[in-house]
């Protein structure tokens, strides 16, 4: 069996353009060695190499006259948390401003789009539909609460004097102007309920999730970016949800909070938190994959009658 030479450093671990491999110094039928598979129409990838999405984007566009990534692909592009089932698609979704046709080719998945000058934009050198037509076009794949999430990731804005601050991509208006300009758009109900919960300061998923499940509950609406001072004014902690006005404050803590350094910081913020007399409600990942949201919810509604709430219900 002919062992094919060694790929040069520029092509190594990576998919690449014929066009490419023949500027590497290669012969044309290098391509068609036993190390490489076709992932499309010229384009190589070496067996066993996992792929970065964003260059396999970068390289599909270059090689599709026109073409933009649009839904699930520009929403991965835009860091755009998707359910379980959208991850795990890896066509790369494309099309063209014009309309004019379907961009066809192998592990391309074209879709047929007129857009406006508005709703193209640029990412690290990559075509795209903008933020706020990217999560139009998600109305009509993602469920309700997905799509809610999505709105909520695309208008973040987070300014802190710790942790990590968010600048959104595009504005809730810029979200409503998408959908008044859209009224005939596949999922464009769904689109108009979700932006009716759709709320600035929600950084995750659970976040989002939580917030839809009080809701459900019928539970006073959290504040979301709320600072929790000290009577001398010193930041004491920036929970996820906050009842200001009963002074209770939820967390939800993820997976990463099991580390010991961020066990070590919550500890000390739950300590802080009760000695400026708010109740701390803190939610785990593992109750709500055993209690789901809506028993957490009756876990928040507990803590709010200790803070003085009343249900009118």
């Amino acid at each position: 069996m002919r062992t094919s030479p060694p790929l040069p450093a520029v092509l190594q671990g990576r998919s690449f353009s014929l066009a490419e491999q023949r500027a590497a110094g290669l012969p044309d039928h290098r391509a068609w060695n036993g190390d490489l598979r076709v992932a499309s129409r010229g384009i190589r990838v070496p067996w066993g190499q996992e792929q970065d999405p964003a260059h396999t984007a970068r390289l599909l566009t270059d090689m599709s006259d026109g073409a933009i990534c649009c839904r699930e692909t520009a929403a991965m592009l835009w860091g755009c948390p998707l359910p379980w089932a959208e991850q795990l698609d890896f066509m790369v979704h494309l099309t063209r401003a014009d309309g004019a046709f379907r961009p066809q080719r192998k592990g391309v998945r074209g879709h047929r789009m007129v857009l406006g000058a508005s709703d193209v934009a640029y990412k690290d050198g990559i075509p795209l539909t903008s933020p706020s037509r990217t999560w139009l076009d998600l109305a009509a794949v993602l469920p309700f609460e997905d799509l809610v999430a999505a709105a909520d990731h695309f208008i973040c804005s987070q300014t802190r004097s710790f942790g990590h601050n968010r600048i959104p991509l595009c504005s809730l208006k810029d979200l409503k102007e998408q959908v008044e300009r859209h009224a005939g758009a596949r999922g464009i109900r769904k689109a108009r309920a979700a932006l009716e919960l759709a709320r600035v300061g929600a950084d995750s998923v659970p976040e989002t999730r939580l917030r839809l499940a009080i809701g459900r509950a019928f539970l006073p609406e959290p504040t979301l970016s709320y600072v929790v001072l000290e009577p001398s004014g010193r930041e004491v902690a920036w929970p996820d949800l906050a009842f200001p006005e009963f002074k209770v404050a939820v967390n939800y803590d993820g997976d990463h909070h099991l580390s010991a350094a961020q066990k070590e910081s919550d500890i000390r913020r739950e300590a802080l938190l009760a000695a400026n007399g708010w109740i701390s409600v803190v939610v785990t990942a593992e109750q709500v994959r055993e209690r789901g949201y809506a028993g957490v919810a009756g876990q928040i509604r507990e803590a709010l009658v200790r803070g003085g709430w009343v249900s009118r219900g």
